[in-house]
């Protein structure tokens, strides 16, 4: 029996007895129906309460049904409108007991009421009330305890809720019905949104490869049409994506795979894939991380999407000859935190529509762009990592255009070990590695390496391969071998002569490469590409 104790109103729900199960029910309805007994003192009691006009006129001006019994439950009174609902004649009402008219209930009902009472709690009941003719109807019943003579009375308003039972179930059966047309459309949505990223995949696996030449030179025609393809296949890509992950956010199954990763580089490489997309309208497309080496704790993949959506956004609505710039900055207002401002001088956002832009589904204007899923699901995944994004239209100090800021939490720098036996290399491997904003830490020896390795559990390992006594490409099988350890990422370094069989084991486990002498940006490229996966 829960109770609610802001409302001091004990709640009860009594199961009805539809099949008259028990002694007790068949018993109650032998003497409901027509079992004698002496009513005459009761009616004597009700005529002399009924000698009131006060007290007539409100008993009958009761909209619901009203039952008042002595404290035992012994019917004492009633309204035209109780003799209605239990198509009773008056004579057969006065002097039975109440439980004889609520399906299911027995003596245990009263004495729970007497000790409500008495705590001064009401008490409502929520069962099935029986007529003379054995039909049942749904009612509600408020119990309240009243004194009309001294004695102490209770009072029942009855109330037939069958409409509202009627209504109450074909709302639930039509919300049934509604969440199985949501299961249904989900999973279309979800089977469909799969079956197109599997070839969408492929299809951008191959155009890079093409691009890349591995077919062979590519006619500068044939690139830019491949170019094309490659673009829009990623977006299609991007939107298929989205559309899954609104399914996961849904359901609150939306996971992130954080790692440490150097924010300008992720967003450089997300606008990368947009500047074909923004030389088709002619559009100045630039990004610019201010000289600094910031670092966030994100899932990759995700956080590039939200930069692709934003900046997408920023190209579709800008017209030709127009100007996007992707500015990386710290933001001056809170400490610990990035920003990515995306400003564009297109057509801007009406402020009727500005607080509405991240919702599901909504679209600017009569002939809307896109499916609105963009934006929506981008605030989604930024707060999902602590952020926040904001939307501005038109900027400050600008008379047009919409600048967007994607605000992050920073993250301490990723940890890089250094491992050569030549300390005039380490040396400058240390201040190429240390001008970008890693930490760094050092060894000169593969058995060194292990030990710090072990130690310190670096972020990534920049190897070489020719080490004394232990070289790099044991250390490599060893941390391969060892679970902890095996998916801290390896970049090698390697001179002339690396044999076919070392080569061989690199590239089984996709360890990349970097030869000597080389060249500082090939090496930020391959550790900052390392994060990023």
């Amino acid at each position: 029996m829960p109770q609610d104790e802001s409302a001091r109103t004990m709640r009860i729900d009594i199961h009805p007895d539809f099949f008259g199960e028990s002694l007790a029910r068949k018993k109650q309805d032998a003497a409901f129906l027509g079992q004698s007994h002496d009513s005459t003192s009761v009616v004597a009691r009700a005529r002399s309460w009924r000698m009131s006009a006060d007290y007539e006129r409100l008993l009958q001006s009761i909209y619901d049904g009203v039952l008042i019994t002595d404290l035992k439950g012994r019917i004492l009174d009633f309204n035209d409108r109780a003799v209605d609902f239990f198509l009773c004649p008056e004579a057969e009402l006065y002097g039975r007991h109440v439980i004889g008219l609520i399906s299911g209930a027995d003596e245990s009902l009263m004495d729970a009421i007497r000790r409500n009472l008495e705590n001064h709690r009401h008490t409502l009941i929520e069962a099935h009330c029986v007529r003379r003719d054995k039909t049942m109807f749904p009612a509600e019943i408020a119990v309240n305890r009243i004194d009309l003579d001294g004695e102490g009375q209770l009072c029942f308003f009855i109330r037939d809720i069958t409409v509202r039972k009627k209504e109450q179930a074909a709302l639930e059966a039509a919300i049934a019905k509604l969440e199985e047309h949501d299961r249904s459309r989900t999973m279309f949505v979800s089977n469909v949104s799969h079956e197109l990223r599997t070839p969408l995949t492929s299809m951008i696996y191959a155009v890079s490869n093409l691009l890349k030449g591995v077919c062979g030179p590519v006619p500068e025609r044939v690139r830019r049409y491949l170019e094309i393809l490659d673009g829009d296949s990623r977006r299609l890509l991007n939107t298929v994506n989205d559309i899954l992950d609104l399914r996961k956010i849904e359901s609150n199954t939306l996971t992130l795979a954080k790692t440490r990763v150097p924010l300008g580089r992720l967003v450089k490489r997300s606008v990368d894939s947009l500047f074909v997309q923004a030389e088709r309208k002619m559009l100045k497309l630039s990004v610019s991380d201010c000289g600094g080496n910031w670092f966030v704790d994100c899932d990759p993949l995700k956080m590039e999407r939200v930069v692709l959506n934003v900046v997408g956004n920023a190209i579709k609505f800008t017209p030709e000859g127009g100007v996007v710039d992707v500015v990386i900055d710290e933001h001056p207002y809170r400490p610990g935190h990035v920003r990515i401002i995306c400003v564009d001088n297109g057509i801007g956002i009406p402020a009727e529509a500005l607080p509405r832009v991240t919702e599901r589904y909504f679209t600017v204007g009569e002939q809307p762009s896109g499916c609105g899923l963009g934006l929506a699901i981008s605030k989604e995944i930024v707060e999902m990592h602590g952020g926040a994004i904001s939307i501005a239209s038109p900027p400050p100090g600008c008379e047009k255009g919409t600048a967007v800021t994607i605000t992050l939490p920073t993250a301490a720098p990723p940890t890089v070990l250094l491992v050569d036996d030549d300390r005039s290399v380490l040396s400058l491997l240390q201040e190429q590695v240390r001008s970008r904003g890693y930490g760094v830490i050092t060894a000169e020896t593969g058995m060194e390496a292990l030990e710090k390795i072990s130690a310190f559990r670096p972020d990534l390992v920049v190897l070489d391969l020719v080490l004394p006594g232990m070289d790099g490409t044991e250390v490599v099988l060893k941390m391969r071998s060892e679970k902890e350890l095996a998916r801290i990422p390896v970049i090698v370094v390697t001179g002339a002569g690396v044999s076919r069989a070392k080569a061989e084991i690199l590239a089984g486990f996709s360890i990349p490469a970097l030869a000597k002498p080389w060249q500082e940006d090939d090496l930020i490229d391959k550790i900052e590409n390392a994060f990023l996966g």
